[in-house]
């Protein structure tokens, strides 16, 4: 174990092997294995306090080059360009982009719909699994994670940290919380806005079944102040091909309304009409925003879903080096 002092002097960072705990459960080994050895990049530029792999909007003397300035006394020799003196006869000094950790954040929709799985776990079961394992990877690349969740009746929020007892915490949040009620995915993300100061990356993990104005105007608040937000929209099998057969009840997991009886062939043509302009406009929007989102299914392997997203980033990252 070794421990150090962040430049901010906010708190002491630990860095440990996580002790196990019932909340661990939701550590899925597979996703671990799968995604272990990837880097979980920022695309934007982050404020951060120590090294790490993220570009920071602090310019110092490591990482990759940024630019020359003119020599003044006290610069160190070590960050001269001779090849350049050599051209221009006189000095300058090589200016690097440092790179640096950041805050992840975990915005989990706790709303009644995302209990639903009829085939397969629950979507909430999936999402807070998904946050977990990629809270496990900022943290191992030493990155702080911080929680926001407001569902019914429950508050949760949980500060960026990096040390291993308050990420059992986050995990024991997810673990003992249950989807309820109305209070759709904006309240988390309002509660973040207000409380977070420094830029960072921000996972928001939801069905977005809500209504899409309120929620993207959350979104490009947060963007609009220099956060990397990644939205992963998280959808049962049953919601996007609705292959229902016969009849059935329609039951609002959000509200406390009567349940509807349906013939599910009759009303299929026009549900999944409904369903593609709500995707494609929530993409419109979310691509319009800045955000990147990542559609998932819960019958889709997890670990391949968070691989195949993990590889993209770290190519668009290089790219952009």
């Amino acid at each position: 174990m070794s421990s150090w002092n962040a430049d901010s002097g906010e708190e002491e960072v630990v860095q440990a092997q996580i002790v196990e705990s019932p909340a661990d459960e939701l550590l899925d080994p597979s996703v671990l294995s799968s995604i272990g050895g990837m880097d979980f990049v920022s695309r934007m530029v982050v404020d951060g306090t120590m090294s790490g792999i993220h570009r920071s909007s602090h310019k110092g003397g490591c990482s990759e080059f940024e630019d020359h300035r003119p020599y003044v006394n006290g610069d160190e020799l070590r960050h001269i360009d001779w090849r350049l003196f050599a051209r221009r006869d006189r000095y300058y000094v090589k200016q690097f982009r440092d790179e640096t950790n950041l805050q992840g954040w975990l915005v989990v929709d706790s709303s009644g719909s995302m209990k639903f799985g009829m085939s397969t776990i629950s979507k909430f079961d999936y999402a807070r699994t998904a946050a977990a394992c990629l809270a496990r990877l900022l943290l191992k690349q030493r990155d702080s994670v911080g929680l926001s969740m407001q569902g019914a009746g429950r508050t949760e929020f949980l500060p960026a940290r990096t040390r291993s007892s308050h990420f059992q915490s986050v995990l024991q949040r997810l673990v003992q919380t249950q989807p309820a009620g109305a209070v759709g995915i904006e309240a988390s993300l309002e509660m973040l806005s207000q409380r977070i100061k420094r830029r960072g990356l921000v996972l928001v993990f939801s069905d977005c079944f809500s209504d899409i104005d309120p929620l993207v105007k959350r979104l490009k608040h947060l963007r609009s102040r220099g956060n990397d937000v990644i939205v992963f929209q998280i959808v049962a099998p049953e919601e996007v091909t609705f292959n229902l057969r016969g009849d059935g009840e329609f039951i609002d997991l959000e509200r406390a309304m009567p349940s509807m009886e349906v013939d599910f062939a009759r009303i299929r043509t026009a549900y999944q009409a409904s369903f593609q302009r709500h995707m494609q406009r929530l993409e419109d929007e979310l691509r319009m925003a800045g955000c990147d989102r990542v559609v998932m299914t819960t019958d889709q392997p997890l670990a391949d879903v968070l691989s195949e997203f993990l590889l993209r980033r770290q190519s668009l990252h290089g790219k952009a080096k």
